[in-house]
Formats: C-alpha cells, structure tokens, sequence
C-alpha cells in the first residue's frame, strides 16, 4: 500500500467512527428532569367553613406526555377556614420512579374545629340555619397513608396501600348539639380516642388520555379497604367514569359509583371516602354531591350517579404543561342506607349546576361550583379538581 493510500484509508476510518458515535451520543439516557420550586396561595370558600385559605408549595419536576399528571412532586400543604378548620400535611408522590412503578407516601394532621354531624342515614335532619354550631363536633385526626401501583399492561393497574389514622372525636363543648343528643339517646357511642389502620387492594381499568382531565376514555375501579385492630371492618369501592368528546371542544363525562360497608363503622370513619390515591372527605361537597353542603349525610352504604357537560373554554394543549379555562354543567343524584336497610330508588338526594375552572398544569385546577340542591338550596363553594 503506498503512503497516499494508507492517508486515505486512515481518513476513511475515521470518518466512520465518527458517523458510529453522533448516534451513539444521540441515543444517550437524557438527562433527568430538574427539580422546580413552586408556591400557590389561593381562597376556599364552602358553606360550613365558610372563607378560607390554603397554601400549596413543594418541589415538581415537569410532567411528561401520557395520562399521569406529574412525574413527581413533593409537596407540603396546608389550610385554614373561618370556622376554625386547620390541616396540613406532607406528599411525596412518584410516578415513573422505577418503570411500572407509582408511588404515594403522606403524613399530615387536620384539627377540624367544626366538623359536619347531620345525624346517621338518608334522612335530612332538621334545618341547617344553626348549622354553626347544633350540626357540628370536633375532629383531631393525624393521617400517615403510603400506597403502591404496579402497571400490569393492557391498561390495568394493581394497588395496595396502608393508612393509619388517629382519632379523637368530641362533641362541642356549651350548648346541646345532635351528636350530644344522639350519644344520650344511643344512636352513636363512638366519640373519644382511636386509632384506626386500614389495608387497602385494588384493581383499575384505566384507558383515560388524562388522568386529571380526560377527554376520553373509561376508568373502572373496584377497591377494598381492611380494617384492622380497634376499627375491624371491609367496607368496598365499585366505580366506573366514561368520558366522550363530543366534538372538538365538549367533554361528556358520566359516573356511577357505589360505597359499600360490612357492618357499621364509627361515624367519623363514614365521613371518609374509600378513594384509589390520595384522601377525600365527605357525601356532600365538591367530589359527591356538589351543591350539597360538605358532609351533609353519613351511612357506611352509599351510591351516585353524576353526568358533566365539560366545555374547553380556552385549550392550550401543552404535552407536559396544558392550560385550559373549563366550564361545566352538572347533575349529581346520590342515596344512602345503614346496614340491615334495604335500599330503594325514593329518598334520592340531587342537585345541578354550573362550574368553571383554571388548569394551569396536567395536575393542577381551582375552580368555582354554583348550583341548587334538593336539600340545602342554593349553595357554592370552591374546588381544586373535578368531582370524577
């Protein structure tokens, strides 16, 4: 080979290793998301705590395109409200941590000063002018919640989760309240101190575009919850939420949804719903019945069925960050029994409204419901995510 030829075949070589690496560097692990330092203050507003604030700060990493709505957040928030209500807690909640992978873990306590008592059952009791005070008891509770999901493929997700929840219940201390009144009569003997843990399984079936705002989809749960210790029951979660677009704007959402329980439960346990992730309180209030005053009715058996008509007002569809203005029109039925009750189609709670919202991320939303219930009226109040 002469010398000339040799310089050709060096340069040749070369030029083929460096076409090898730039897709070599090219295909690269990118590098992992940064973490974001974020602050949101806004009101609250319902119609037994009356005006409120709550703050929301914490650690995000931007959310990547698909259904979940963050990659992962830490976050300590807290509240409070005109009628005394003080919460706070800490959330480490961790999507796509390993593949197939979420995690959730939450530590926090909430001093409600005024927490709702409208007696046990179907059945409104009484006129709620007075509810400041005769429909209300006071509720220490100190939560520690840690859950696990597992991607099984074909949209299905498998799930287990632990809570542990202490208690400290009380009637209002002056003037005679219900609970007062139905711990004298032996409705109910279950105020004072508990600790109450709860094993929970489940499956879901989820084929959703968003998990925090679907267009469309179907998510089908069916939950379980153990109590064990002091508070030993099963109680279960059957839900199944449809969401068809009905042209390019306009959203059709449709719920049903059923609460079941074993055998009675201490009051302040019916308070709690049995929920797939994070914590929600309530039959009556932003996620149930929406134009109902929050906690309005208590029973461990419930069900509802709610229809929205979701329009995008404003859609700017960001892969990882969307902004979009929301107005809803709403309808919720709902019913509850005891135990040892059979339950029939009469005795039906309803209301309907209208909402509008800000979503300023894939998981974040305040909004404004205003609607007319068959048992309190006209009411509304604030909400931070979609009733389903």
């Amino acid at each position: 080979m002469t010398r000339r030829a040799a310089r050709a075949a060096a340069a040749l070589a070369a030029c083929v290793a460096l076409a090898a690496a730039r897709p070599a560097r090219a295909q690269s692990p990118p590098a992992p998301d940064p973490w974001v330092y974020r602050v949101w203050l806004y009101p609250t507003y319902d119609g037994l705590e009356g005006f409120g604030g709550a703050l929301s700060t914490g650690w995000r990493r931007a959310a990547r395109p698909g259904p979940i709505s963050s990659t992962a957040a830490i976050e300590l928030d807290g509240a409070v409200t005109a009628a005394g209500t003080r919460t706070g807690q800490i959330v480490f909640d961790y999507p796509g941590l390993w593949p197939h992978w979420r995690f959730l873990a939450l530590a926090g306590a909430d001093r409600l000063e005024r927490a709702p008592y409208f007696g046990l059952g179907n059945e409104p009791v009484g006129d709620t002018a007075d509810a400041v005070r005769y429909f209300r008891y006071s509720l220490l509770r100190t939560t520690f919640l840690s859950s696990v999901e597992r991607d099984l493929g074909h949209h299905l997700r498998a799930q287990v989760g632990t809570q542990v929840r202490h208690y400290h219940a009380q009637p209002l201390g002056g003037d005679t309240t219900l609970l007062l009144r139905d711990l004298a009569a032996g409705a109910v003997d279950d105020t004072g101190r508990t600790t109450g843990v709860e094993l929970r399984t489940g499956l879901l079936f989820d084929t959703r575009d968003e998990e925090f705002s679907p267009s469309r989809g179907v998510l089908v749960e069916a939950l379980m919850g153990r109590g064990v210790g002091s508070l030993a029951y099963t109680r279960y979660r059957f839900e199944a939420d449809e969401f068809a677009p009905l042209g390019e704007m306009t959203v059709l959402g449709l719920r049903q949804s059923v609460e079941l329980a074993d055998r009675d439960i201490p009051f302040y346990v019916m308070y709690e719903r049995l929920t797939d992730w994070r914590p929600e309180d309530g039959f009556g209030g932003p996620t149930t019945l929406r134009a109902t005053l929050p906690g309005r009715f208590l029973a461990p058996n419930r069900a509802i069925v709610s229809v929205d008509l979701r329009y995008k007002k404003i859609d700017f569809p960001l892969p990882t960050s969307p902004f979009r203005v929301w107005l809803v029109a709403f309808g919720d039925v709902g019913r509850l029994w005891m135990n040892g009750e059979q339950p029939d189609l009469t005795g039906l709670h309803w209301d309907g409204g209208v909402g509008g919202f800000l979503q300023i991320s894939k998981g974040s939303m305040f909004g404004l419901d205003v609607g007319v219930s068959g048992t309190d009226g006209f009411q509304f109040g604030s909400a931070f995510t979609f009733a389903f």
